[in-house]
């Protein structure tokens, strides 16, 4: 996979994030890259590295990381890391399973846009592990036991999958308003087979895993991102230290600004 060289601060970034700090990097194919977007600490590294936060749609959530990190913990030596994209938007790719018929029963159900391909996330996720991470230790101090995801929407669908499918791939995972609508509610499937693979192998997850998982709007089970069920799946694993965010005067496109600053928290209490 090439990887240029690092590139200059953003000049599409806001007015405040035009920091020196703040660089980007194409990465992958040529013809198929993502914009990798790295938001330096005013920090020396510490022995074992630097922690880091790896956000999805990075182009919308980096910023605010940006500026909750510098408002509130300037001093923390985190490094903030954003998966955006070059040219087209290949979200709906990278972040789904290929799109389903409907399932009985059909619970938050509605097809994909026609004119997005789907079923990418297995693909997404495996450049991250082993292509993405071991590319941003090569080029920064980074303590890889030290990390944690964030998604929101078809992201937090993402990080739901990552959970289930490579749970000790980053030490936390933060989901906002997770589509859970996808594929009829695959991601409730996915937690309960997650569940069962727990049981059988012991019941118990150790090291403990923290998941955070965030809503916004009133609590409403006909609603496309309500997770409730799934939380009350997730809080029957034993190791699984599930904190659930409920945002009642939040819409689904404002949560992005206080869900990033709870798993900013959730990060630096760690």
């Amino acid at each position: 996979m090439a990887v240029p060289a690092l590139g200059q601060p953003r000049p599409d970034l806001p007015p405040e994030i035009a920091d020196p700090r703040v660089s980007h990097f194409a990465f992958g194919p040529r013809d198929d890259q993502w914009r990798i977007l790295v938001g330096l600490p005013d920090a020396p590294p510490p022995a074992q590295g630097y922690s880091a936060i790896l956000a999805l749609d990075g182009g919308r959530s980096f910023p605010h990381f940006w500026r909750h990190r510098e408002s509130g913990a300037p001093q923390a030596p985190v490094i903030l890391f954003g998966i955006g994209y070059e040219g087209a938007n290949r979200r709906w790719r990278d972040l789904t399973s290929r799109a389903m018929a409907p399932v009985v029963p059909i619970a938050f159900y509605r097809p994909p846009p026609a004119d997005r391909l789907t079923g990418g996330r297995d693909a997404f996720l495996m450049m991250i592990a082993d292509m993405l991470l071991p590319e941003l230790e090569r080029r920064y101090p980074l303590d890889r036991g030290d990390m944690t995801i964030y998604g929101h929407s078809l992201g937090g669908l993402f990080v739901l999958h990552a959970l289930f499918s490579r749970p000790r791939l980053f030490a936390r995972y933060v989901a906002a308003d997770p589509s859970v609508w996808w594929n009829a509610g695959e991601s409730q499937r996915e937690a309960q087979a997650f569940a069962g693979g727990v049981a059988a192998a012991g019941g118990l997850i150790d090291p403990t895993i923290p998941v955070m998982i965030a809503q916004a709007g009133l609590a409403r089970q006909d609603h496309p991102h309500d997770p409730t069920s799934l939380v009350r799946i997730l809080s029957r694993i034993r190791g699984l230290e599930v904190m659930y965010r409920p945002y009642p005067q939040e819409s689904h496109g404002t949560l992005m600004k206080p869900s990033t600053a709870d798993a900013l928290n959730l990060h630096l209490s760690r």
